[in-house]
């Protein structure tokens, strides 16, 4: 994994987000990249008011910015690149994901409920236009060994050791074991989808300790709770592409609450073209 990139807006979640990814990243032994998005503020009455430049306003982002990364090389002992522009930030977070070989965005989120309403809208605006990984961190969630990781599944997109790298690096440097989770939505028996999917990432996780898991459940939501009470994971893992449940979440029509409440980190793997 090359950098670790951290979007910053100097909330507690965003501090958090920025305490785990610098855990990663000694562990990972990657580099840490803080970015910060601003605006222009805007006039809502006729008051008037003093007008701010757009450089006043660049140098007080990145002195609120070098504080943050002082507090990170005070507490954690490393240097980190600072990156502060004006714009909309899921914008400039795709833009800086062309520019430079960013292997992970981390970000936080706030509040607590279903997984729809805690994930930030710039978080969401994030996970839907990047093809890079992201990790979502809730921001109750403390950073911990990754132990076991929990990978819910439906076996319908492509399998490729590309799609799965960060995965694979994460189970790797912490000697994790994978849970590779099938919700079954009917009473049938083994499914053609579901047995080729256990062969085709019988490939990818060769070598690594997992095992496949299946639970038949209506709601693939639930079935995710039931288990995560069961099997206890430091980390979930899901892919984002067309037609999925995890698509359906981060659309803006999705109005089901997610069933159980999201308190560990999130990765989101892009399956896009």
């Amino acid at each position: 994994m090359n950098t670790i990139l951290v979007p910053v807006d100097f909330s507690p979640a965003s501090r958090n987000a920025v305490a785990y990814a610098a855990e990663l990243a000694k562990v990972l032994q990657t580099r840490l990249l803080l970015f910060h998005a601003y605006m222009l503020p805007t006039p809502i009455s006729e008051v008037p008011y003093a007008m701010v430049t757009v450089d006043n306003l660049q140098k007080e982002n990145e002195d609120m910015l070098k504080k943050e990364a002082d507090w990170l090389f005070n507490q954690y002992g490393l240097e980190v690149e600072r990156l502060v522009r004006i714009g909309i930030a899921s914008d400039e977070i795709k833009t800086i994901t062309k520019e430079r070989p960013i292997g992970l965005i981390v970000m936080g989120m706030k509040g607590a409920g279903g997984l729809d309403k805690i994930i930030g809208s710039t978080t969401t605006n994030v996970s839907r236009k990047v093809k890079t990984p992201v990790l979502v961190i809730p921001h109750n969630a403390t950073y911990t060994l990754i132990k076991h990781i929990t990978y819910a599944s439906d076996f319908s997109y492509k399998t490729s050791p590309e799609l799965f790298r960060p995965l694979l690096e994460l189970a790797r440097a912490f000697g994790s074991k994978t849970h590779v989770l099938f919700i079954k939505q009917t009473h049938s028996g083994h499914s053609e989808m579901e047995l080729t999917g256990k062969r085709t990432n019988e490939i990818i996780f060769q070598g690594l300790d997992h095992e496949y898991v299946t639970i038949e459940e209506p709601s693939v939501n639930q079935g995710i709770s039931k288990y995560l009470q069961q099997q206890s994971s430091e980390l979930l893992v899901m892919v984002a592409h067309k037609h999925t449940f995890l698509e359906r979440v981060f659309s803006k029509n999705h109005t089901t609450v997610m069933a159980y409440q999201t308190h560990i980190p999130l990765l989101i793997l892009q399956d896009k073209d």
